[in-house]
This record gives structure tokens, C-alpha cells and sequence, in this order.
């Protein structure tokens, strides 16, 4: 039995529309692995992304850098040496300077470093050991060297005679012990004329003096000084190591005036 070219066209057609659907079919199941596999290898995980960011940025807070102090100045730095080292305290070496001289009055006491040959004494002192004062025994196994290196911090203080002779002593800030004591030279007979007038009318003392400067706030106290129209009080902040001047009155226990110095 012969085929007719129409059917033979119909066979060819449905043969080719199954070869079709099967290549369709074939396609569809390639794409929708070649996806589901693109899928998994490419999306990233929120959580670990998110993770690392905050790891990172806790770090980069946490970091020491991020946070540095600010540079000190000179003079900030400058007390953040000597303060540390300082045992004694500005109306202990007061008191001792002041017993020195019969009937003194102190006209001036600032804490610094003692000068280079004052060093030695202080040593020799220590080492003596003879009858020590309750201030050096404040200061048992703590040297200068121990607590300054090469230096000695000190208190330079000035005190008068009932005639306006003015002393010039240095008392060692660690162990408390008088280094010098000498005259001072450069005093004429107006000089200790006008000292004696001043302390006459001054009826503040320096110890109320600081009271006042440090009623509000505290701090520790380097220089304390008698001018002409005021107590002069130097407070240093060893937060900030910023010092702050005051200016009290000679009649009366008031602040006259303050200047803080951040230099």
C-alpha cells in the first residue's frame, strides 16, 4: 500500500514537533539547574557580610589610635615630670623652711628642680641616716634619683627675718630635708625696708591663702607667692595638667582675679 505525499507531510510534521517539544524539555531542565547552581555558588550570606563589617568597625573603635590623648605642651609635660615625683607637699616643705629662721614669715615657695650640686646634698643627707625627720621618713626607700632620675624635684622658698633679711632655702621634695639655706645677697636696706611694710599689712596668711584658691576646685598646689597687691597661688589639674593662677587678697580671704594657663 503506497503512502500519499499527504501523509508522509503529516508524519514529517509530527515527527518533528516531538523532536521539538523534546529539545524544549531538555533546555528547560538545563536553565533551571545551570540557576538553581549559579544561585548557590553567587548569593553571599547577609549574616557573614554583616558580621565582618561590625567585627571590623568594632575594631577600627577599639583601637588605641583612634582615641589618642592629646599632645602636651612643653610646660604641660614639664609637670607631669615633676608633680609624680614630688612627695612633699607645698606646706610641709613651708614649714620647714620657715623653722629655719627665727621668727620667719615666707614670702615665696615654688616647687622645681634643685640645682645640680643640691643633688649631691640631698644624697649625702639621706645616706647620713642621723636623726631623721618625720618628713624623711615619709619618704623611706624612695630616692630622688628613684623618683626623678638625674633630678631632684624641690621646693625653692624664700623667707624673711623680722628685719626683711630674706633666706633662700631649697627643701628636697622627696625626703623633705633642708638642701641649702643662704642669705640672700642681692637685698639692699630699702629692699628690706618695703618687705617689712608688706608683711606688716598683710593679714592673710599663705596657708589661707591656698585654702581660698582651692575652695572650688582642687588640684595640686606648685607656687605660692607674696606680691605687692595679692597672694599668687599656682594649682595644677593633673588630669589636664593645666595650672591655674590665682590672685587672692592680703586682707581678705578673696579671689581677686584667676588665669588658667593651657601652654
Amino acid at each position: 500500500m503506497s503512502t500519499s505525499p499527504r501523509h508522509r507531510l503529516r508524519g514529517t510534521a509530527v515527527a518533528g514537533l516531538a523532536a521539538s517539544c523534546a529539545l524544549l524539555l531538555t533546555a528547560c531542565g538545563s536553565g533551571q539547574e545551570e540557576t538553581t547552581t549559579t544561585s548557590g555558588r553567587v548569593a553571599p550570606s547577609p549574616t557573614g557580610t554583616t558580621g565582618a563589617s561590625a567585627s571590623a568597625s568594632a575594631s577600627a573603635s577599639a583601637s588605641p589610635s583612634a582615641s589618642a590623648s592629646p599632645r602636651l605642651t612643653d610646660d604641660q609635660a614639664e609637670r607631669r615630670r615633676i608633680v609624680p615625683a614630688t612627695k612633699i607637699t607645698w606646706d610641709k616643705a613651708t614649714q620647714t623652711a620657715v623653722a629655719a629662721v627665727t621668727r620667719g614669715k615666707l614670702v615665696e615657695n615654688e616647687l622645681d628642680w634643685a640645682p645640680p650640686n643640691a643633688g649631691a646634698s640631698a644624697s649625702a643627707s639621706m645616706s647620713a641616716g642621723a636623726s631623721a625627720s618625720p618628713s624623711a621618713s615619709m619618704s623611706a626607700g624612695a630616692s630622688p634619683s628613684q623618683s626623678a632620675g638625674a633630678r631632684t624635684p624641690a621646693w625653692h622658698a624664700s623667707v624673711a627675718a623680722p628685719d626683711g633679711t630674706l633666706h633662700d632655702i631649697w627643701v628636697d621634695g622627696v625626703n623633705g630635708r633642708i638642701i641649702s639655706d643662704k642669705p640672700d645677697k642681692d637685698q639692699d636696706a630699702e629692699d628690706k625696708s618695703k618687705l617689712v611694710a608688706l608683711l606688716k599689712k598683710t593679714t592673710v596668711t599663705p596657708q589661707q591663702a591656698v585654702q581660698t584658691a582651692t575652695k572650688d576646685k582642687k588640684g595640686t598646689v606648685t607656687a605660692v607667692e607674696l606680691d605687692d597687691d595679692a597672694w599668687s597661688v599656682d594649682v595644677v589639674d593633673t588630669k589636664t595638667w593645666y595650672k591655674t593662677t590665682y590672685e587672692v587678697s592680703l586682707t581678705e580671704q578673696k579671689v581677686l582675679r584667676q588665669e588658667v594657663d593651657r601652654d
